[in-house]
């Protein structure tokens, strides 16, 4: 016993044990699936769902069913970050040639591609008699039915993903189609025609998919189950690779390398004062800052900054591309002219805005005034493209100040490092949607309350850290509220001892609560009266104005799904995480989360590792309560988690590392008292192995991922990519005074009316008309401007039609 404890085997045991009941959870979430059931009765037919009965009606005699898997290359979210069901931009051609190669395979494998969105244990049961059974139907199978007038068919869905379709046909040669959407909410069961040339099909019907929440539980835990196998084979890896390392450092290389480093030099008065006079202001923030963050990583924000620049510029055209920044950049440019709101414009039907409300004689955007205030420096310069980049820099200048003041230079470096080069990162800080600019204020209103709470600093960092977090508040409302509730309970924990000790002075803190009392108030009161003047009801925000059933919760009357239920909301997670594993840092899938639980598992979590954890686990689970994922340009509804993924995932990188080090230094002297000489005086101050795997990490975000996102996101419009657009012809029309029309409203939302001033008074005028009585309308509503009917062609080229009349 003496030895086993001396040696530590206990521990390996203990781990060995952790992988045993990781892969029993992972394989008992594979058993729970979907339960289908068809109940044919005498000529009619009825579809039992996720406990919804559907009838179906009076049929003909059923001949045959037909299973579809679909595509093995279509799934909901691709390696490259692409998905099939929600942005629509996943290239199927592309993964069709991509599907054969070592890279695409290994990841297919390490998803387990081929057992998403299966059916399986099709049973047909007769007089309550299984008479046959099928394990694992074949692609594109078809199971012939019994000829009797009673009989079921059961069937399970395993892991639903994309959406699936079973096929009865019938002796009259009409199909009941059965579908499955869990991205859209749906079991829809239509019928074709008899002849297949008699029209489309007609909707028998429908049902809200999914209300039983467990399939969709155990897809979230074997999630995160086969994320911590991962963190298990990683270590492993890395202790073997370490242990090699250490046994050729012992040998011929550590001798030469010894022998080499007596004959260097060594320097000494290094630390040498070259001037004792005080520094100036600026030195003294520059060697805070070096102090707390290696001037490398700022070199890395720099490169950043410029690479999402680019981005902004060049593959979004410095325009919005999706509703919700259409909407931001709308109100940013009515802030910039001294309004809340800008007036209706005329014939108000012609100009409908994304997210826009036209109400009592105003027109303003739904959302919280923060986001588009930061952006009005920007309309005021004429680059509001380069503010997000701008503020995204800061963001991740703020983690690293942060993620120093909890752990040290080391940490801080390495997450501003991983930032930079993140994908979600780059691309969602080129666009105009709130997330960065929530994430800048809230960060540094965090580092503002950890400066204060750390030491004996002036008072104004906790006026600073209320102002920053009010601002966060002012841009996403509910999650910064979350977000600062989570982080002051944190560094009230941290910060506990010196706490207590200044307990007893509390009457010279009376003051300070005071003000900050105030400047909370002082942002309720801009919040209340924000809503006030727009809404004419201090609790009714726009947003609630705009459409009342977007909102947190569960039941009925929620969102535009018609309800949301728990099942749902699992449903929200999977996505966010696999959105996230995908595309946080461009590694291969379960790579990316891995060094997360390292820390944990091994012992080595600190008090902060539990609280980051923590923050990380509330946030991303308070997003089961709302009824959509928000996917675009990565799991955006998670970029407020950045500085928790970013210090987490270096503590495990650094976690691993020390176990490495501490594993080949155990080799290396075991060997050396084997050999009976002493080690090889080498010091080592990373783990090769780690250094390794790292460096491999990196190269497949840098070699694959983002060149890949430089070609999805190349002249990107937010439109499906089968929808081609020759966006030049747009942003750069050679018309004047005109007035711009189209029939396409999606068009219209997300490439036309970002162009749009509020006072509608540009060169160029954006609306949505279609027939001469609309044209007559907007002539009378310009006088003087010319109107051009915009067309595409079938290879995205554009062309204006003068619908003027002569």
């Amino acid at each position: 016993m003496k030895w086993l404890v001396m040696h530590r085997w206990w521990k390996v045991g203990g781990l060995i044990l952790l992988a045993l009941l990781l892969v029993l959870i992972d394989r008992v979430c594979y058993q729970v699936t979907v339960p289908v059931t068809l109940e044919v009765r005498h000529q009619t037919l009825t579809v039992d769902v996720d406990g919804s009965g559907l009838k179906v009606g009076a049929i003909a005699a059923p001949r045959v069913l037909l299973l579809s898997n679909g595509s093995p290359v279509v799934h909901e979210y691709q390696i490259d970050g692409t998905d099939s069901t929600n942005n629509f931009t996943l290239n199927q051609s592309y993964f069709e040639q991509l599907a054969s190669t070592l890279y695409y395979r290994f990841q297919a494998w390490m998803r387990d591609f081929g057992g998403t969105s299966v059916w399986r244990d099709v049973q047909i049961v007769q007089s309550q008699r299984v008479i046959r059974t099928i394990a694992q139907p074949t692609s594109t199978m078809s199971v012939p039915l019994p000829s009797a007038a009673s009989f079921d068919v059961h069937l399970q869905l395993q892991r639903p993903e994309t959406p699936r379709t079973i096929d009865v046909t019938m002796a009259d040669h009409t199909t009941i189609h059965i579908t499955l959407d869990r991205n859209d909410r749906y079991i829809r069961i239509t019928r074709s025609p008899q002849n297949l040339m008699g029209g489309a099909d007609i909707e028998v019907a429908r049902a809200f998919f999914p209300q039983n929440p467990w399939p969709f539980a155990a897809m979230v835990v074997s999630f995160l189950a086969r994320t911590c196998l991962w963190a298990l084979a990683i270590l492993v890896l890395v202790l073997l690779g370490d242990a090699l390392s250490a046994s050729l450092w012992h040998g011929v290389i550590g001798s030469w390398l010894t022998r080499l480093r007596r004959r260097k030099p060594e320097l000494e008065g290094a630390d040498v004062v070259l001037e004792d006079q005080k520094p100036g202001l600026i030195r003294r923030g520059w060697c805070g800052m070096t102090a707390a963050i290696h001037p490398v990583a700022l070199l890395f924000l720099v490169a950043s900054l410029i690479f999402v620049l680019w981005i902004a510029l060049v593959e979004y055209h410095g325009e919005p591309h999706i509703y919700d920044a259409s909407a931001y950049l709308f109100a940013a440019k009515t802030y910039a002219h001294g309004q809340l709101s800008a007036p209706l414009p005329p014939v108000p039907n012609l100009f409908p805005g994304p997210f826009v409300l036209q109400f009592d004689g105003k027109w303003f955007a739904q959302y919280p005034p923060g986001t588009a205030l930061t952006l009005v420096p920007g309309i005021w310069l004429g680059v509001p493209w380069a503010v997000e980049p701008i503020c995204g820099t800061l963001a991740l200048l703020g983690c690293g100040l942060v993620l120093g003041r909890l752990y040290g230079r080391t940490v801080a470096t390495l997450a501003i490092v991983l930032g930079t080069l993140s994908p979600f990162y780059s691309y969602l800080s080129a666009s105009y949607l709130s997330h960065t600019i929530a994430l800048l204020y809230l960060v540094w209103g965090w580092w503002a309350l950890l400066r204060f709470m750390q030491g004996r600093r002036s008072r104004w960092n906790l006026y600073l850290a209320v102002v920053c977090f009010g601002l966060g508040a002012l841009t996403r409302d509910l999650v910064g509220i979350l977000w600062i509730f989570l982080v002051v309970i944190g560094c009230i924990v941290i910060n506990q001892s010196r706490i207590r000790h200044n307990w007893r002075a509390w009457r010279r803190w009376i003051t300070p609560a005071l003000i900050v009392l105030g400047l909370a108030c002082c942002f309720g009161a801009i919040s209340v009266c924000y809503n006030l003047y727009l809404t004419h009801n201090a609790l009714t925000s726009p947003r609630t104005l705009f459409y009342a059933p977007d909102r947190w919760g569960f039941g009925m009357g929620i969102g535009f799904y018609g309800q949301h239920t728990l099942a749902a909301g699992l449903i929200n997670l999977d996505e966010l995480l696999t959105s996230l594993a995908t595309d946080l840092y461009g590694w291969p899938f379960y790579f990316t989360l891995a060094f997360i639980p390292l820390p944990f598992i091994t012992g080595r979590a600190r008090l902060v590792d539990w609280i980051l954890l923590f923050c990380l686990i509330t946030m991303a689970g308070a997003y089961i309560g709302y009824f959509y994922h928000g996917i675009y340009l990565g799991p955006r509804y998670l970029f407020e988690t950045l500085p928790f993924l970013l210090g987490l995932t270096v503590r495990g990188i650094l976690t691993l590392g020390s176990l490495g080090m501490k594993t080949g230094a155990m080799v290396s002297s075991y060997l050396g008292r084997l050999r009976q000489q002493p080690p090889a005086s080498i010091s080592v101050l990373w783990s090769l192995a780690t250094v390794l795997l790292i460096v491999c990490l990196v190269a497949c975000n840098l070699l694959y991922y983002l060149p890949r996102q430089a070609v999805v996101y190349r002249d990107y419009t937010g439109l499906p990519s089968g929808y081609k657009v020759d966006l030049n012809a747009i942003y750069h029309p050679k018309l004047h005074q005109a007035v711009v029309v189209t029939d396409d409203l999606y068009l219209y939302y997300l490439v036309l009316f970002p162009l749009n001033d509020p006072d509608l008074h540009s060169d160029v005028i954006y609306a949505m008309a279609n027939d001469p009585t609309q044209y007559a309308q907007l002539r009378g509503a310009f006088p003087g401007r010319s109107i051009y009917q915009l067309n595409i062609d079938d290879n995205g080229s554009v062309h204006y039609t003068n619908v003027s009349p002569p």
